[in-house]
């Protein structure tokens, strides 16, 4: 895998302002006892998949330097990095931004300008 500086938490809810120290853990996270994250060319294809009933989302922008835990990459699923046992989760420490994508009800989120342009 590529060296990335930075990751993908998409999110069907707006986080809190200000960011906490930790974030609530998301209910699928929970459930398969990771954090699902997206590289920035995986996002929108993830977003399609996954998020096709929202017309808006909040996509952290992570810096992967910060993050603490093993990331793996599913060998089936080269673009979406696990964060396995993270004992601090995604929070201020570790969120660069938010960044908030909406979409006219029915387009493709792969088309939607502002994930097109994220880096990596």
């Amino acid at each position: 895998m590529p060296n990335h500086t930075h990751y993908y938490k998409i999110l069907e809810t707006a986080p809190p302002t200000p960011l906490p120290e930790t974030l609530p853990t998301t209910a699928l996270d929970a459930k398969d006892g990771f954090i699902h994250l997206s590289t920035a060319q995986q996002t929108p294809i993830t977003a399609n998949l996954f998020f096709g009933n929202f017309d808006k989302l909040w996509i952290l922008k992570l810096r992967v330097k910060d993050l603490d835990g093993e990331v793996r990459f599913p060998e089936d699923l080269p673009g979406c990095p696990h964060v396995h046992d993270s004992k601090v989760g995604l929070g201020k420490g570790n969120v660069d931004s938010v960044i908030v994508v909406e979409r006219a009800r029915g387009d493709d989120w792969r088309e939607v300008a502002e994930l097109k342009a994220l880096e990596d």
